[in-house]
């Protein structure tokens, strides 16, 4: 059984791989995929628990729910797509 340290602390080396380029990502699952072939699962487990985190953080500091956070950040990305577009 994982910690919610540890599924955090997945999380956060994935994302930080993930910010920091494509190549650095790939190179990150890679050898990850290497040490473990479940690591995928873990990689996507960790990052969905320090997403949750973030969300209850946000929540709290701007007294909005989760659920209208979501909404407005995929309504956020979908204007987004479609300037991208035009």
């Amino acid at each position: 059984m994982t910690s919610d340290y540890d599924r955090l602390r997945n999380g956060i080396e994935f994302m930080t791989a993930y910010v920091s380029g494509n190549d650095l990502l790939t190179a990150y699952v890679t050898e990850r995929r290497r040490e473990d072939p479940m690591a995928t699962e873990a990689l996507m487990d960790g990052a969905a628990a320090l997403c949750a985190l973030l969300l209850r953080k946000m929540a709290r500091d701007t007294g909005k729910t989760e659920h209208e956070l979501l909404q407005e950040l995929a309504r956020g990305t979908h204007r987004h797509e479609q300037r991208s577009e035009e």
